[in-house]
């Protein structure tokens, strides 16, 4: 089989580091794709032009590993729905939950709606406050991914440092959500398709003591932080069992209403003191890098990263094999 890795090329302000971390993805994912005998085009995307668009065309499947362009998340909407438009399989969640969970009021909404138990939230709008939200919040950008916009300052305990920290924030971002702050632990559940893969918690206990319990932006990319040292990951998590069955129940219920349990993808939940499960955000396609969340997710639950990555391929495979036929109708080209 002939597969096509897509990824963001960067631009010219991007760091030496931030090249090559996208790189050894790309290449621990071509790796993986060669043990299985598949030939592997890397085409990277780039601003301004549709190069990229047509060197994937010729391959019988896009693996997707393209999280923007330039650098910039609101961008990885637009590749998902171009990869969609072109009918070939491609790996990872369709356009619809990708769109939909960059704009987490948007997602929420729906979330809440059906009936999935998330903190209250509010879309800020200007410099206005509402006088009766809830303290403590988290202010987060409302269209970002990755922990971006969010540091040790996120957390407001005042309407002060609420309004002070909106204000912040709507400097760099378009959109900013404030959300109830939930204490508790922190749990992610994985998902390859309708396969749920084990539990696991990041877990806060070498966190500086005047630091709240929250994966911000330095935990997830500034290696050796305080912050990166401070949020742990254990999978799988050690949770009674009932536990273990809500969490399930409410992340199967996010995953399935917004991923339609298509593609693969995380959803993070707060759990309180007294059990109650709360949805933070359901993440489609996220990174899948071998030291990353999902793949930890994937070894507790049996899966090398070789099997991993062919797992998704083949998920892909299966669920794009309708529109691949029909794109093959079109064209006239007999389906094999």
């Amino acid at each position: 089989m002939r597969a096509a890795i897509i990824y963001d090329a960067g631009s010219a302000e991007w760091s030496p580091q931030d090249v090559a971390a996208v790189l050894s993805n790309v290449h621990e994912v071509r790796t993986a794709l060669r043990r299985r005998d598949h030939d592997v085009e890397l085409v990277p995307v780039r601003m301004g032009e549709f190069r990229w668009l047509s060197r994937a065309r010729r391959a019988d499947l896009i693996v997707n590993l393209c999280e923007g362009i330039n650098g910039h998340a609101k961008y990885e909407d637009f590749v998902v729905n171009t990869l969609e438009l072109t009918g070939l399989p491609f790996t990872g969640c369709r356009a619809w939950p990708v769109t939909v969970c960059h704009r987490k009021h948007v997602a929420n909404t729906l979330l809440g709606n059906a009936g999935v138990p998330i903190p209250s939230f509010v879309l800020a709008q200007g410099n206005s406050i509402p006088g009766d939200f809830p303290l403590p919040a988290i202010v987060k950008p409302a269209a970002e991914d990755a922990s971006v916009g969010i540091d040790g300052s996120a957390v407001c305990t005042t309407r002060k440092a609420l309004r002070k920290r909106v204000v912040h924030l709507a400097e760099q971002f378009e959109d900013v959500m404030i959300q109830q702050y939930v204490p508790g632990r922190e749990f992610n559940v994985g998902f390859v398709g309708r396969q749920m893969l084990p539990i696991s918690e990041i877990r806060f206990d070498s966190m500086p003591p005047d630091a709240w319990p929250i994966v911000t932006y330095a935990a997830k990319w500034s290696s050796g932080s305080a912050d990166d040292l401070g949020t742990v990951p254990v999978c799988p998590a050690d949770v009674p069992s009932e536990l273990s069955k809500r969490l399930s129940h409410v992340a199967w219920r996010a995953w399935q209403l917004l991923a339609g349990a298509e593609g693969y993808g995380r959803v993070d939940l707060r759990v309180t003191e007294d059990g109650q499960p709360y949805v933070l955000e359901v993440n489609p396609s996220p990174d899948l890098s071998s030291n990353a969340g999902l793949a930890r997710m994937g070894q507790a639950y049996g899966w090398d990263y070789d099997e991993l990555v062919n797992r998704i391929v083949d998920e892909s495979l299966t669920r794009m094999q309708p529109s691949r036929f029909a794109a093959q109708l079109v064209s006239g080209v007999p389906a094999a």
